[in-house]
């Protein structure tokens, strides 16, 4: 076992200190009982004193409900500040944190850990008890979003439990049903959500909401909040005086009450009878236009993905099942409010049928297939130039269900501006220089996929090869790893040609980018070695072979390796590679000495 993975043992350990802590807290401080009602499920809140109730309440005052019937799960809610009471500090280090939340080595179905490092909350959750603990240092520091939409963590995993669905969404609606509004910041959920507030349509969500599928897709209400660009605040004059924070730093968005003032309007639930993901168009008018689905299922699940700790292949079969059921369209957003909000509401009075007909006039709708939602890692170091290319070469896989995660290691060459430019959205993560190994071990720690592959940003999939190693994949369960070949592409500076060279068959067999990777691969074997800075593939698939997982190899070719002078081989000298091939030898040298003197030793990962 890796040892940075936990097992159930000290994962439940740490899970009841955290609690002991939170009952002392409210011993201390007080307890003060919430009580609420959100997609169905009675919530009870439990505040350790009033600090934290003062900052999380206005956001969540319209679920309040009276408690008419026993809660299903009961989340505890203290600071360690007012309280007097300090937090357990976790068993792991800084490096086990991860963007989005996730602890790595923490993965276990029964409990939900997750650390915010924002706000510097610590969230755990018993998924058979439903029991959840909040805790953060202190009130007076917590971010603008944490406020909007407090809680959002323990609500996701205790929703999730219970059927319902946390999307990052927004959604208004008319007596005919509702519309949801999907996509990543920026693109005009919450102006669209607010122009049809302001213009007297029903309003569900802003920001974050709940979807329940069965009986029928119905879209629930979470936050009475919205959040808007400052600069915006002034498109809605009848809505400024809602605004929270008045004083926005640099970077915040306004954060607007609307409940009591919209209580008329603001509704628990609605059916859901359309999905949309708005674009921004230099036109007057707005229009609704079909749309391929798997530009809708990337939209509807990226920031979702992106937000949402432990959120993963049961999120995207979510997302999947919801754009199957529920027509789609792209929202051609035009500067003119009114015809937008008429232009929803026009779409809204037509039939299922109709809609469901309209949604596929243009576009034969395709059938999906089983795929398991893969999470591509793209490490970059100045790389600039190629990671155009190199995210198109994933989108042309056409691979339904996509994460693409992109690692800057440190780059001086303007990646983010030509990230800024792509035509789908990547998860960005950012780290100082520290190899490859060490990035693509940050982009596994962050990966929502039970897959991951990798691809250098220089090297290139023939098409299909995706497709290929997933359905190795799926179709044996016990298969860990699968591996194709890698083609070797040598470029000719005097034709600017990239030409084959080399038998795939005979070229080096562990080039990280030809396979595809069960997470589980990494939480056995453990990840890239980052001391090696050269020669990392070989000893984790030297590693991946003392495990004993099962491992495959394609006879086909799943990588083109492009050779330009500038890849980062090319320029370390002879002896400098083979210094690297020697220490991962060593290490396996090691390893297996260790093994014979003393096979019940724990494994030192200094070593590995």
């Amino acid at each position: 076992m890796d040892p940075g993975r936990r097992t159930e043992a000290q994962i439940a350990a740490f899970h009841e200190a955290v609690l002991h802590a939170a009952l002392a807290a409210e011993a201390s401080a007080g307890r003060h009982i919430v009580p609420l009602r959100v997609a169905g499920v009675r919530i009870d809140l439990a505040f350790a004193g009033s600090r934290l109730m003062e900052e999380f309440l206005p956001a969540l005052r319209h679920v309040v409900c009276e408690p008419s019937d026993p809660p299903s799960a009961v989340l505890h809610v203290w600071d360690g500040h007012s309280t007097g009471t300090r937090m357990q500090p976790p068993p792991c280090s800084r490096g086990d944190f991860t963007n989005r939340g996730d602890l790595w080595g923490f993965a276990h179905p029964r409990y939900r850990t997750a650390f915010h490092w924002v706000e510097y909350s610590v969230n755990c959750f018993d998924n058979v008890r439903g029991i959840g603990t909040y805790w953060v240092q202190t009130a007076d520091t917590l971010p603008y979003w944490t406020k909007a939409s407090p809680l959002r963590t323990l609500l996701h995993w205790t929703l999730e439990r219970a059927g319902a669905q946390l999307l990052h969404a927004a959604a208004v609606g008319t007596p005919e049903g509702a519309v949801l509004i999907t996509g990543r910041g920026g693109v005009g959920k919450s102006s669209t959500a607010l122009a049809s507030l302001a213009r007297g349509l029903r309003y569900v969500a802003d920001d974050y909401l709940a979807v329940r599928l069965d009986p029928c897709p119905t879209v629930h209400s979470l936050y009475s909040t919205a959040k808007l660009n400052p600069e915006d605040v002034t498109h809605f004059p009848t809505l400024a005086p809602l605004v929270r924070n008045l004083a926005c730093e640099e970077g915040e968005k306004a954060v607007l009450h609307l409940y009591p003032h919209f209580a008329a309007q603001i509704v628990q639930q609605m059916p859901l009878r359309l999905l949309v993901t708005p674009r921004f168009a230099n036109q007057t008018d707005s229009q609704l236009l079909p749309i391929d689905p798997v530009k809708l299922r990337r939209a509807a699940a990226f920031t979702t993905l992106s937000q949402l700790p432990y959120a993963g292949q049961q999120t995207q079969d979510f997302v999947d099942a919801m754009i199957d059921r529920v027509p789609g369209f792209e929202l051609v957003l035009g500067s003119d409010r009114d015809k937008l909000v008429q232009a929803l509401c026009n779409a809204l009075g037509q039939s299922d049928d109709t809609l469901r007909s309209l949604a596929t006039a243009q576009r034969k709708r395709e059938e999906r297939p089983s795929a398991p939602l893969v999470s591509v890692v793209v490490p970059v170091f100045n790389g600039a130039g190629f990671v155009e290319e190199a995210i198109g070469n994933v989108l042309a896989q056409r691979y339904p269900s996509l994460e693409i995660i992109v690692v800057d290691d440190g780059s001086t060459d303007g990646l983010q501006q030509v990230l800024g430019r792509l035509p789908v959205d990547v998860r960005l993560l950012r780290q100082d220089n520290a190899g490859p190994a060490s990035a693509r071990n940050r982009g596994i720690r962050d990966a929502s996929g039970e897959c991951i592959a990798f691809l250098d940003v220089d090297d290139l999939w023939p098409q299909g090869s995706l497709a290929r190693l997933a359905a190795a994949l799926n179709a044996d369960p016990e298969l860990m790893v699968v591996h194709g070949h890698a083609q070797l592409l040598v470029l000719y500076p005097e034709s600017g040609e990239y030409r084959p060279e080399g038998n795939p068959a005979e070229s080096f067999p562990y080039y990280i980018g030809a396979g595809l990777y069960r997470r589980h691969a990494f939480e056995t074997v453990g990840l890239f070695d980052p001391s090696l800075m050269f020669a990392e593939d070989t000893d984790w698939y030297t590693r991946l072979k003392e495990s004993g997982l099962k491992f495959e190899r394609v006879p086909e070719v799943t990588l083109h390796v492009r050779r330009h002078g500038a890849n980062v081989t090319a320029k370390k000298t002879p002896e400098q590679l083979s210094a690297t091939s020697i220490g991962a030898f060593r290490k396996a040298l090691q390893r297996a000495r260790r093994a014979t003197a003393a096979p019940t030793a724990v494994d030192d990962p200094s070593t590995r």
